[in-house]
């Protein structure tokens, strides 16, 4: 009896004994939910990285806690508590990767200078990362930390500085890459201007950019010297020059054009080959002389109709051709007359010309019977991303040759390529290439055949100023390795390499360096194998107004030698003479002109007792000119439509209307300008740690944070790299300020508004704060309210286009409806709690936007302000611009309205866009073979709504 009652404890107790589960895994923002049982009352004490939203429950039940956003990921431990007893639970909150990264719109510099910008990077993940920073750039840069180590929350500064080269403008693309996460990346584009000398942004539109250097050298008993020249620019509205010409030893080398609407005539030069060209409407004409025979040649192309002749002392030609187009096939079928004078010699044939551009490819070829066959027959595949295809074939003289090249993206980290080449030999190579996305590491391999089986291997590690890098390779002739390590910062570098081949070893160790306008070079070599030392150097001393005295050696055992060298750079520009414009065609311009006046009333028109503003800056763009002591101005511009700006006024004067004017040529157009009494104010943004309302010293600012303008009129403000605003031009009257909370990231929310009374004065200073998110829960976990939030509105609008309204709407609404300009819109479930439609924009100025959503007799709402801004329906860009002949252009066209049919003209050439989104569109097409500037033209249904230009080099 006595071991009945003791089995029946014991199973009592188990029975009561606590339960929990050892361990969970939760994500920050989430929930954690800890089944327990146990005896009576269950309690849990938490850390305060868990909030607690089910206090205790009876015997058996769900703990229930919500996990901070700002919770860190790692181990915790939440102690369970019932009426007997405790047990610990070991919480994993798992790591995840965020980043933000801002960075400066970007600036403006001149050539040869530097630009430092300031880059501001955040972790806004959960636990400490190590963040990869690679810059994309064709400038020199030098990076503060390619590596940056990052606690949850922290932000650090990080220092781009761009060594500004010949370039007019550049984009640089920084990308930050998660070492917790490859996926997770954040990216940031600065534009950068380059001026060719200071003062360049101040020329009219025709300005002439003049270039002279001189460069003389001594040594060895003899003197050599090279001259350049180079102007440019333009001499009237149909006339450009462009020229940058060399002389030296080795003859001229160079080009100098000048170039018209329909003619150009220019020059060419590569040392001993020299050539001249000139094009008149449908005729092409060269003369190439120097040291090769005599060449003339002219080319006619009118309509359908080809005719070319080619003349020499050695042989001449003549060719007439018809071309066939049909959609994107072209066929010019030829006769062709060719006599030799050695051996002497007349023969007569032709040939075919073809070619076909398709959206996915292009083929050219041509076969030709003279004599003898002769074929060539290319191709491209128009894309060469995620893969690619270029080949060609040829065959002349009995001979064919043929090579055909392929890449294709395999993964976002490794790529492949494919070369073969057949000819007087069979060669080729497949190689692949590696470059792990959260590693400054790239590593490539491949494997081949050229007279025998070639393999090769590589690598290279870039961390901040330091490289490494190194390859192996195995040929027929025997194997070679290289190996080097080079470091370098903005003024000095140094790089030291091992080269083992089979025909000789060397050792390697070359430095440069700047000190101020001191530049030197240093080159050390050892030839392994014949233990022979080597060694060369350079220094350069600038002096003021372009002026540089230098001195190079270089020495090897039995042999020294030495060059003194002078030289002299001079580069600036002016505007052209008012007589050279002229006598050039003179300018295609018309007239704006009128009186800048105080509107005090605020109606637009001059009244009697509203004064006239003397000296005033009327503007637009860069061209600006000063109203005289009568308030009047006379504006010179192009055809076209503009808007106007008045500057040079006191800070309580400003213009506020819209004006927009269009100008025709030869006509002037009659425009005053009111002028109304306004204010403005100054400020910073700044997060209050302390909650304190005002502004500490020690508490940071808010770099790049949008501010909230509302009152008589909205506007949108935008701070700084350092939280600082300044906005004008506002109606007199009560504002309220507040700061965006999308600027922000998700640990900070905004502060209190700021209300203040703006008039005519001196700007007031305002402090907006932003302050650290405190989190709570107020409503419990199956309570579903309704609500309306607004997904982002593009910041401005054209009349005539359609606004892609989205808002996120949770409760299950009966219905979601849009007030915009007047009417009513039903919005459409689009997915789960997303609902939208495209809105036709009209009017001008702005337009409130109201979404209501109902479910019985409750009702939410939301409102925005869109602006509303004369402008294009679409833009056209295309990359690159600047274009080798047959070169691949890509083509995108952003839409602000839908359309069903978006095509791409050039000349009679006609391309489809495809439709990437509703107001997205791609395509792309192969630039001509003739150099000049081209236009594209835009088409939605039918209608030209914007342009685009490029450049085919010569």
């Amino acid at each position: 009896m006595r071991g009945s009652w003791a089995f029946l404890l014991w199973t009592v107790a188990l029975a009561w004994a606590l339960e929990a589960p050892d361990a969970l895994e939760v994500r920050r923002g989430g929930f954690l939910s800890i089944p327990v049982r146990g005896e009576g009352t269950l309690t849990a004490e938490a850390p305060e990285a868990f909030l607690p939203l089910t206090g205790e429950v009876e015997e058996e039940g769900l703990l229930n806690f919500l996990v901070r956003p700002e919770a860190r990921a790692g181990e915790y431990v939440v102690r369970v508590r019932d009426a007997r007893t405790s047990r610990e639970v070991r919480v994993r909150v798992l790591p995840e990767a965020g980043l933000s990264l801002k960075v400066p719109p970007g600036g403006t510099g001149v050539e040869g200078e530097s630009l430092t910008y300031t880059l501001f990077l955040q972790n806004t993940g959960n636990a400490p990362d190590r963040v990869r920073l690679e810059v994309r750039t064709l400038l020199p840069y030098r990076l503060g930390s390619a590596l940056v180590d990052l606690e949850p929350g922290e932000t650090k500064e990080i220092v781009l500085e761009l060594r500004l080269t010949g370039r007019n403008r550049d984009t640089a693309t920084v990308l930050a890459y998660s070492g917790l996460d490859p996926s997770v990346r954040a990216y940031g584009v600065i534009e950068t201007i380059i001026l060719p000398f200071a003062g360049a942004e101040s020329l009219g539109r025709h300005a002439l950019r003049y270039r002279f250097g001189l460069r003389l050298t001594y040594g060895g008993g003899s003197l050599g010297y090279a001259v350049a020249l180079g102007l440019s620019g333009g001499l009237s509205d149909y006339v450009g020059l462009a020229s940058g010409l060399e002389w030296g030893q080795e003859g001229v080398k160079g080009e100098a054009f000048l170039r018209g609407e329909d003619f150009a005539l220019g020059f060419r030069g590569y040392g001993d080959y020299l050539r001249l060209e000139g094009e008149w409407g449908p005729l092409q004409a060269y003369y190439a002389f120097g040291a090769v025979a005599p060449t003339f040649g002219a080319l006619y192309q009118e309509g359908s109709i080809r005719l070319g002749l080619a003349l020499s002392g050695l042989s001449q030609r003549l060719d007439l051709g018809y071309t066939v187009r049909e959609g994107g096939l072209a066929l010019t079928p030829y006769l062709a007359l060719r006599r030799r004078t050695s051996p002497e010699e007349v023969r007569a044939g032709g040939g075919l010309e073809a070619k076909l551009e398709d959206r996915v490819f292009s083929l050219s070829g041509r076969l030709e019977y003279l004599g003898e066959p002769v074929f060539r027959l290319g191709g491209a595949t128009r894309s060469q991303a995620p893969w690619g295809l270029k080949g060609e074939v040829a065959y002349q003289g009995g001979l064919w040759q043929g090579s055909l090249e392929g890449r294709a993206t395999l993964t976002e980290e490794v790529g492949a390529n494919l070369t073969v080449r057949a000819g007087q030999g069979v060669g080729g190579r497949f190689g692949l290439t590696f470059r792990p996305l959260p590693l400054p590491l790239s590593l490539q391999a491949g494997l081949g055949y050229q007279g025998g089986v070639t393999a090769d291997g590589g690598f290279r590690v870039r961390l901040d100023g330091l490289e490494v890098g190194g390859g192996l390779a195995y040929q027929p002739q025997g194997t070679s390795a290289t190996l080097y390590v080079a470091y370098r910062e903005r003024d000095f570098g140094v790089r030291g390499g091992l080269s083992l081949t089979p025909t000789g070893r060397t050792l390697v160790l070359a430095g440069e360096g700047r000190l101020e306008d001191l530049e030197g070079s240093l080159r050390l070599g050892y030839d392994l194998e014949r233990r022979l030392p080597e060694a060369q150097g350079a220094f350069l001393y600038r002096l003021p107004h372009g002026l540089g005295l230098g001195l190079s050696g270089k020495y090897r055992p039995g042999e020294f030698s030495w060059q003194a060298l002078g030289v002299v750079e001079l580069k600036g520009g002016f505007n052209t003479p008012e007589e050279v414009v002229q006598a050039f065609g003179g300018r295609a311009t018309g007239y704006v002109e009128g009186v800048v006046f105080h509107d005090r009333n605020r109606d637009g028109v001059r009244n009697l007792d509203e004064p006239p503003l003397p000296g005033a800056r009327v503007r637009v763009g860069a061209q600006e000119v000063h109203s005289d002591n009568q308030g009047r101005y006379r504006l010179e511009l192009y055809p076209g439509t503009y808007r106007l700006e008045v500057g040079g006024l006191e800070a309580s004067l400003a213009l506020r209307r819209q004006v927009e004017v269009r100008v025709e040529r030869g006509k002037a157009v009659p425009l005053d300008l009111p002028v109304e009494s306004v204010a403005g104010l100054q400020g910073q943004a700044y997060l209050d740690e302390n909650r304190n309302g005002q502004r500490d010293e020690d508490e940071p600012l808010l770099p790049y944070a949008r501010v909230l303008l509302r009152g008589p009129e909205a506007r949108t403000a935008l701070a700084d790299g350092r939280g600082n605003f300044t906005v004008g031009g506002l109606l007199p009257g009560r504002y309220t300020l507040s700061l965006d909370p999308k600027s922000m990231d998700r640990f900070q929310e905004p502060g209190e508004p700021v209300v203040l009374d703006l008039v005519p004065g001196p700007l007031p200073q305002v402090y907006l704060a932003a302050r650290p998110v405190v989190r709570e829960v107020v409503k419990t976990l199956t309570e579903e309210s309704l609500s309306v939030v607004f997904e982002p509105l593009p910041s401005v609008l054209p009349p005539g286009a359609e606004l892609p309204l989205r808002v996120k709407v949770q409760g299950k609404p009966e219905r979601v409806v849009a007030e915009f300009g007047g009417k009513t819109y039903p919005l459409e479930l689009l997915e789960e709690g997303l609902y939208g439609a495209y809105l036709p924009v009209e009017g001008k100025g702005g337009v409130e936007i109201r979404v209501k959503a109902f479910r019985g007799e409750e009702v939410a709402e939301a409102s925005a302000f869109l602006p509303i801004r004369p402008g294009p329906l679409a833009t056209l860009s295309a990359t690159p611009a600047l274009l080798d002949p047959g070169e691949e252009v890509r083509l995108e066209a952003r839409l602000l309205r839908r359309a069903s049919r978006v095509e791409v003209r050039l000349g009679p050439l006609v391309v489809p866009l495809e439709r990437a989104d509703d107001l997205t569109y791609w395509g792309s097409l192969l630039a001509p073979r003739t150099p000049g500037i081209y236009q594209l033209e835009l088409y939605l249904d039918g209608t030209l709504t914007h342009t685009a230009r490029i450049r085919v080099r010569e």
